[in-house]
C-alpha cells in the first residue's frame, strides 16, 4: 500500500472521438472514498433541482468544474445552502481486535471494499469524522457510532452557556475564552459527550497534566480531585 502511494500520478489522454480523460492512479483509498461522496452529494443535490444532465454526467461536469474552480454543477446562488462545505464522512466496518492492534484485519468500505488494518484504524484521528461498526470475533455488532474529539458547535454553545466561567477552583475567565475540554482524556476512552467536557483555561489544563482529575456531578457541579486525593468540588451561577 505504501509503496502504491509512492507510485501515485495524474494523466491526461485522448479518446478516438476527440474527448478527453483525465485520471489519477494509486490514491490514498480514504481521501479517494471522501472525494467521491463529495462529487455524488454535488451531483444529487444539482439532479433534485432539476438538471436536465444525467447523473454520471453531473459527476463528470461537477468533478472537472471542482479542479479549475468552475461551480457549474451548482448553481451559485444555492451552493452554500446545498452543503457544499460539508465536511464528508466515511463508512467504515472494523474487528474491535484490529482497533485495539491485537491483529491485523482489514477493514470494510461499504460499496469499496477491504482496506488494511492501518487506514482501518485512522478511524480514531482527531481531525476527521467516521461512522463507524465496531463487531467482534463473530461478526455480531458491538457498536455502532461517530467518532468525534472536537466538541460540535451546538456542545460548544450548550456548554459556556451553561457554565459561564471556567471551572477551575476559583478561577473566573470566561468560558468563551477557556478551552472545551474532555473531563476524561480522549486518549483513554473519554467520549465527546456533554457530560464528559467542561471549560478550562490553559492553567486547569496544566492541573490535569500535573495529576489533578475532573468529574463533572448529576447537579452540574465539578469536583477535582488532586494528585494526593483531595478533593474540591466547584460550580458557576447558573444562567
Amino acid at each position: 500500500y505504501e509503496k502504491g502511494l509512492e507510485e501515485r500520478f495524474v494523466e491526461l489522454f485522448s479518446n478516438q472521438d476527440g474527448t478527453a480523460n483525465l485520471t489519477a492512479y494509486r490514491l490514498p483509498v480514504l481521501e479517494a472514498n471522501r472525494a467521491m461522496k463529495h462529487i455524488n452529494r454535488l451531483a444529487h443535490s444539482s439532479k433534485t433541482r432539476g438538471d436536465h444532465r444525467n447523473i454520471d454526467q453531473l459527476r463528470a461536469d461537477t468533478f472537472l468544474h471542482l479542479l479549475y474552480g468552475k461551480n457549474a454543477a451548482l448553481n451559485s446562488d444555492t451552493a452554500e445552502g446545498s452543503g457544499q462545505n460539508r465536511r464528508n464522512t466515511v463508512d467504515i466496518r472494523v474487528d474491535l481486535t484490529t482497533l485495539a492492534g491485537l491483529d491485523e484485519n482489514p477493514g470494510q468500505i461499504p460499496g469499496w471494499g477491504p482496506v488494511i488494518a492501518d487506514i482501518a484504524r485512522q478511524a480514531a484521528d482527531p481531525d476527521l469524522v467516521w461512522q463507524t461498526t465496531i463487531v467482534d470475533q463473530n461478526g455480531d455488532v458491538v457498536s455502532v457510532g461517530t467518532t468525534r474529539r472536537r466538541p460540535t458547535l451546538v456542545q460548544h454553545r450548550h456548554l459556556t452557556t451553561e457554565t459561564p466561567t471556567c471551572v477551575g477552583p476559583g478561577c473566573r475567565m470566561p468560558s468563551h475564552q477557556s478551552d472545551i475540554d474532555h473531563n476524561q482524556a480522549w486518549s483513554k476512552g473519554g467520549k465527546t459527550v456533554r457530560e464528559n467536557l467542561a471549560p478550562l483555561c490553559r492553567h486547569e489544563n496544566l492541573m490535569k497534566e500535573a495529576g489533578w482529575t475532573l468529574k463533572r456531578n448529576p447537579d452540574s457541579s465539578y469536583t477535582w480531585t488532586s494528585s494526593h486525593e483531595h478533593p474540591y468540588t466547584t460550580g458557576t451561577d447558573p444562567p
